[in-house]
């Protein structure tokens, strides 16, 4: 497949971020107006979601009340939260080798990590009823597995953290996250996706592996045929590396061969920040979506978070507004169709660190000073202020205008939209949606706000061809509407 990125567009990317980052006039009577064009949509949305790992369930039980507990799951895949539909597991490197003569397989069964987060993710697979509720089993969500490091005696250092696997080893290794995926396949819970590596370009300090480019194109050879072979039909993911850069130095080779392109099924990188001075630019982004405009093939944002080493979780609205800025740059910039937070709950403090990382996961860590409470981050509200409006099979819309966080959605009917949009300014702010020939009806607003956890609001007016409306001072506010003709 021919492929060319020529400077220019790099360039353009550049200033496109820039742009992107103006700030609109905070003055008094100032009115940015949009037009709105749901007939101009782009990719389709896969959901959203969140991270399980062995340990979840060991932090989940750190909230004291068993009704916090299953409250806590509601919030982030029940009707009443914020609808996730993604599960994102982690592959164990521990399970046992199987002695047999005529296979090669692994004991999962028996292997405690994996049975950990099976464990972990049976209230979202399995609700438990709620008396005098109506309860209706949810949809079986996503699940994307990710592996983080081979099994140590694979890798040319015998260890989990860093070092790299050995050639010698890829057929071994492939058959050992194939039998994973088989593993889920007898539970009834079929692995819908599969990375090969999580951030395949940074030595961490905890489970990890190097690969270069080149080593996972030749690995993608090996695995995807494999899958296929057993009559599964998971979807393989490249590259995950770090930020939209990384993951793409790490995918394109890969997309580049023609063997190795067919057998990539998702593109997707995770988004944490790649310059220190402006942390939501990555001019890669657009890389990104000009290989989904190419080959159609879903870009994912597989993990973000807003990570922040030696500093305290941060449940207020100024983590819920950069959340949701990443949401709209990763939506509209790189065409994500996937975006899920790195973990659904985590600690502050990891295992095998000294200092504190904030704000890691969907859910902050549960409160120790206060008996184990459960406690609510306004950056799960901002969240669901996308994820239970913009739904699976839903798409990106366009919105044309200033550069500001807009994100639009429009159903698969093509009869009603949600627009998403972000006021990080410390006072209000006016702004006017047109619909040109169309007009909007039946209009609802919700808002996530330093006092509202995407509470319904008052909706604007709605006139012949749009409606104007002010938001609140730093405020993440969705509006549905039905179109009318």
């Amino acid at each position: 497949m021919k492929r060319t990125f020529a400077l220019t567009a790099l360039l353009a990317g550049l200033l496109a971020f820039a742009a992107c980052r103006a700030e609109p006039p905070g003055k008094p009577g100032f009115m940015a107006t949009f037009s709105v064009h749901p007939g101009t949509t782009y990719q389709t949305i896969t959901g959203f979601g969140a991270g399980f790992t062995a340990a979840t369930e060991q932090i989940m039980a750190m909230i004291t009340s068993p009704q916090d507990r299953a409250r806590a799951y509601d919030l982030l895949y029940g009707e009443s939260g914020a609808r996730l539909n993604i599960v994102r597991l982690t592959i164990s490197p521990s399970a046992k080798l199987i002695p047999s003569a005529t296979f090669v397989g692994y004991d999962w069964a028996h292997d405690d990590g994996t049975q950990a987060e099976w464990r972990a993710i049976q209230p979202i697979l399995h609700p438990v009823p709620v008396p005098g509720k109506l309860n209706l089993r949810r949809a079986k969500p996503v699940l994307y597995a990710v592996p983080f490091t081979p099994p140590a005696q694979w890798k040319d250092n015998g260890k989990l953290v860093q070092g790299s696997l050995l050639p010698a080893n890829y057929h071994a290794y492939a058959e050992y996250l194939v039998g994973f995926l088989a593993y889920y396949h007898s539970l009834g819970a079929d692995i819908d996706v599969l990375s090969v590596q999580n951030e395949p370009g940074v030595p961490a300090p905890w489970p990890s592996c190097i690969w270069t480019p080149a080593q996972m194109r030749e690995f993608v050879k090996i695995l995807a045929p494999m899958i296929h072979a057993r009559g599964l039909n998971t979807k393989v993911m490249l590259s995950e590396g770090t930020n939209w850069s990384g993951a793409w130095a790490h995918l394109k080779p890969a997309l580049d061969d023609p063997q190795s392109s067919p057998l990539v099924d998702v593109l997707a990188s995770h988004s944490y920040q790649l310059s220190a001075s402006d942390p939501f630019a990555d001019p890669a982004r657009s890389l990104f979506k000009q290989a989904w405009e190419e080959t159609h093939k879903p870009v994912w944002m597989s993990e973000m978070s807003l990570m922040q080493p030696a500093q305290n979780d941060d449940p207020t609205m100024t983590a819920a507004l950069k959340v949701a800025r990443y949401i709209h740059l990763d939506m509209t910039e790189a065409r994500a169709s996937a975006w899920i937070y790195c973990f659904a709950i985590f600690v502050t403090i990891p295992p095998g660190m000294n200092h504190q990382l904030g704000s890691m996961g969907v859910l902050s860590p549960p409160d120790g000073a206060a008996n184990g409470a459960l406690v609510i981050p306004k950056r799960l509200w901002a969240m669901a202020n996308y994820s239970r409006f913009a739904r699976p099979g839903w798409k990106l819309m366009e919105i044309a205008g200033p550069n500001f966080a807009n994100t639009g959605f429009v159903s698969p009917d093509g009869r009603s939209v949600a627009i998403v949009v972000v006021n990080p300014f410390s006072g209000p702010l006016t702004v006017h949606y047109d619909f040109g020939s169309a007009g909007i009806g039946s209009l609802k607003a919700y808002a996530t706000t330093d006092s509202l956890d995407l509470g319904e609001i008052t909706p604007p007016v709605a006139g012949p061809h749009g409606f104007t409306v002010t938001l609140g001072q730093r405020s993440v506010t969705t509006f549905t509407g039905a179109l009318i003709p």
